[in-house]
């Protein structure tokens, strides 16, 4: 099966990149029998990472946000929190149906800090190319990422509007999927790289923390993920570890 292929793929790619960033041991796996399938997950710590969690959550016969009943399940997510407040938070979230052609559905962004024009002009640039490539409008391509990543007492969105929100595509669309992922993906790295060892105050490692609290404050109080996945069995320790802020601030 093609996405499950992807999958198997780019969660060694990742997982081999980030080490490469974070230092040799700085990597745990564990695959964790959860009461409607298997998560397995990875979590990488050290250097210019200061936590990132993959995850890949197998589920069968569970009734996901929207579908019009029980399906198996895939979800392929990874949470990048970066030491550096100059480098932004890597938010990848996947998910699909393995009962029939889809659907697929896909948020990518990065939440920033401190605001870097320039990495925020470089990311919209790649994916600006994914649109182009696949004929998509590049508005469309990333309309409401902002309004997905934001809450009504938040003083703006995480969401820098820099991504992609790819919503029930079809096995037809998947060129598409795997290519935004990819994008993405060889994007935020630089990103991240290019900004490690930017020198920056304790205002601005506050802003990170502070960052990091509104993600947890969406995470604990909007996402219907995380509420579905805790309704299904997941164990909550599974939901703190591929999605909780290594530190936060409130």
């Amino acid at each position: 099966m093609r996405i499950v292929d992807f999958v198997n793929a780019t969660k060694e790619k990742v997982i081999e990149k980030l080490i490469e960033i974070a230092g040799p041991d700085s990597c745990t796996r564990e695959t964790i029998p959860i009461k409607v399938g298997t998560a397995e997950v990875a979590a990488i710590r050290g250097g210019a990472i200061e936590k990132a969690c993959m995850t890949h959550l197998v589920m069968n016969r569970v009734q996901p946000p929207e579908a019009p009943a029980p399906v198996d399940y895939m979800v392929f997510q990874l949470e990048i929190f970066p030491r550096n407040p100059y480098s932004p938070m890597g938010h990848f979230n996947t998910e699909w149906s393995i009962t029939g052609p889809g659907p697929y559905h896909m948020n990518l962004d990065i939440f920033p800090a401190v605001t870097v024009e320039d990495d925020f002009n470089y990311m919209k640039q790649k994916m600006d190319v994914v649109a182009d490539t696949y004929g998509v409008d590049k508005n469309a391509l990333r309309e409401g990422l902002d309004e997905h990543y934001s809450m009504d007492h938040f003083d703006k969105p995480l969401s820098s509007n820099a991504g992609c929100k790819l919503m029930h595509l079809q096995d037809d669309q998947l060129d598409l999927f795997i290519d935004a992922y990819h994008a993405f993906f060889d994007g935020y790295i630089d990103i991240l790289t290019r900004q490690q060892d930017t020198p920056y105050s304790d205002d601005e490692n506050r802003l990170k923390l502070q960052r990091n609290g509104k993600w947890l404050e969406y995470i604990t109080l909007k996402d219907v993920a995380v509420k579905m996945g805790l309704s299904v069995g997941i164990p909550p320790e599974v939901i703190i570890k591929l999605s909780f802020p290594p530190s936060a601030t409130f």
